[in-house]
């Protein structure tokens, strides 16, 4: 008893809920429904026949309304409930009484239309069949029952059609949905990764600067607090807007200058129609990060690092952001290329060949160059 209630539950939820592409299939259904049987029943009429035409063409829009409502009310909520499980022979036989089922509704309809009377033209038990030699044409005479199960036959076929059409869509959306899915854990993990690298040149920061001025040691860590409050938000999305990674970055910028002082000169170019444009989770704090680390702190002259984000003028389907940072003494800290190599394959997961990331060392400046898809906002 339970399992009945539980299928009824499941299967007027899916007679209640669609979505908006199968909505626009269904009225493609219907069009092609209605389209396909006015070409079959051409040859049964003549051409200065256009009332006839008229009256089969009201004729169809009933059946072909009676169609796309029995294929929603009665054999999608059956492949909705049933795919899932895989196949056997009993959900197999439960798609198919709900197929014959809405086979022989939709044939009592074909046949009783037909008795309406402004349809009474297009009753089906006595077709004749235009034949140019032959003035009379051809007799056909079909019994009720015949034509009910001539009926049934061919909208069961059509019913089988229509399913098979819904579950290769189906198997489609579901390919496409696990894609995702598979592409957004990637895409955290990767990110969860520069977690750890992140706090450690936030703690040596603050290390560095206990020992040189408490007081600014202790307004270093209440900008990292706020530091980490932006950033426990944002990792937890595997993309995020330029102006939500600037904001984070500007809370990291601000440790950096304090232990820094005049060592660090930031220049930024940003331009208001690229912020809010989607790129992956802690990118640019990532590239500020490497510029930092390998480029201003191991020098004790000044350096500077630039930020420019704008819209490609050469390629409006496309934006830039590049991090460039002056290069002086060689860093203590090695490079491994991790930071890079996250970026790259995070840009490869989210936006394939359309996203490049290139790289440029010369003796004074090393800079990243980032080229991304332009999203139109609304």
């Amino acid at each position: 008893m339970n399992n009945i209630k539980k299928y009824w539950q499941q299967h007027w939820y899916y007679c209640w809920h669609s979505s908006k592409a199968y909505r626009i299939g269904q009225i493609l259904t219907f069009v092609l429904f209605v389209s396909f049987y006015l070409l079959y029943s051409l040859p049964f009429m003549q051409d200065t026949q256009a009332e006839l035409i008229t009256i089969f063409f009201v004729r169809y829009v009933l059946e072909a309304i009676s169609f796309v409502i029995l294929s929603h009310f009665f054999i999608r909520p059956a492949l909705k409930i049933y795919y899932p499980r895989g196949f056997s022979w009993r959900t197999l036989g439960k798609v198919i009484f709900w197929l014959s089922l809405a086979a022989l509704l939709l044939a009592l309809v074909s046949v009783f239309v037909s008795y309406l009377p402004a349809l009474t033209k297009t009753d089906m038990q006595q077709i004749t069949l235009v034949n140019k030699d032959s003035v009379e044409g051809l007799q056909m005479q079909f019994s009720f029952s015949t034509l009910i199960i001539m009926m049934w036959s061919m909208h069961v076929s059509l019913f089988i059609f229509w399913s098979l059409v819904y579950l290769g869509w189906q198997m489609r959306q579901t390919r496409i949905a696990l894609q995702q899915e598979m592409q957004q854990a990637q895409l955290q993990q990767l990110t969860n990764q520069l977690n750890p690298h992140f706090l450690f040149n936030a703690l040596n920061s603050i290390r560095a600067l206990i020992f040189e001025d408490q007081h600014k040691a202790a307004d270093t860590v209440t900008q990292l607090a706020e530091l980490f409050r932006v950033h426990l938000q944002a990792h937890l999305r595997p993309t995020s807007s330029l102006q939500e990674e600037w904001a984070l970055c500007q809370h990291y910028l601000s440790i950096e200058q304090v232990r820094l002082e005049q060592r660090l000169t930031l220049e930024t170019a940003i331009a208001d129609d690229v912020l809010g444009q989607t790129l992956p989770t802690l990118t640019l704090l990532t590239l500020l990060e490497n510029a930092v680390k390998h480029g201003i702190s191991p020098n004790n002259t000044p350096g500077v690092i630039r930020i420019k984000a704008f819209r490609a003028t050469h390629l409006n389907s496309h934006w830039q952001l590049s991090i460039s940072n002056s290069v002086g003494l060689a860093s203590v800290c090695q490079s491994t290329g991790t930071g890079l190599k996250n970026c790259k394959k995070r840009l490869q997961l989210l936006f394939g060949d359309k996203a490049q990331l290139a790289t440029e060392h010369t003796k004074t400046q090393f800079s990243v160059q980032l080229e991304l898809p332009y999203a139109e906002q609304l």
